[in-house]
């Protein structure tokens, strides 16, 4: 806005329209008409504080408004199924990042519901995992918990002439935390079925 009663003064725009029509576009972009209003008084454009806006934008200020169709719930019962469910959405859209997963696009149905219950049991074990993160004093999210375990290796040697042996890293020290956390003591990776390969 600092910019158009230069653009005015120099005769870039002239007409009133145009001068009307840009100050609108650049309100609109960023909500300021909620704070500023304007006037075009002998060809010179200003622009001012608009006290009634401000005065009422003040007035909500940090506020929501909840609106239910469930007459028969209390205040407090509403404002805790809305976190409830601010959470849930929070979850399954923090899923893609935890899980690495792409787009999938199903087009059979039992494929959808695999991949909801796929989800939702992801979901599970982020709640789950954050539960056992906070009851044994360990002050991390469940995304960075997972973050750590993934320096937690799975190590295959093979050298000639001798078997092949396996092993698992311990990973980093916040890694350690939380499988401690979790109670796992016993790293070492099941034996696949003879004839199988587990893929890591």
């Amino acid at each position: 806005m600092e910019k158009l009663p230069r653009r005015v003064a120099a005769g870039k725009l002239k007409q009133p329209e145009k001068i009307g029509a840009a100050a609108e576009r650049l309100l609109q972009r960023s909500h300021g008409y909620r704070y500023y209003t304007w006037d075009i008084h002998q060809g010179g454009f200003r622009y001012f504080e608009n006290a009634a806006g401000l005065g009422s934008e003040k007035g909500i200020e940090g506020k929501y408004v909840i609106a239910t169709s469930e007459s028969g719930l209390s205040v407090l019962e509403v404002v805790a199924i809305y976190k409830d469910l601010s959470d849930v959405e929070r979850g399954f859209r923090q899923l893609k990042d935890v899980l690495a997963m792409r787009p999938i696009y199903h087009q059979i149905e039992a494929r959808v519901k695999a991949h909801i219950f796929v989800a939702a049991l992801a979901l599970l074990v982020q709640r789950l995992l954050g539960r056992r993160l906070e009851e044994a004093g360990i002050d991390f999210s469940a995304e960075r918990a997972m973050e750590a375990l993934q320096t937690v290796r799975l190590v295959t040697f093979r050298m000639d002439d001798r078997p092949e042996r396996r092993g698992v890293s311990g990973g980093c020290p916040d890694a350690r935390r939380v499988l401690k956390a979790l109670k796992l003591t016993e790293l070492k990776p099941p034996t696949p079925p003879e004839g199988e390969e587990t893929v890591m």
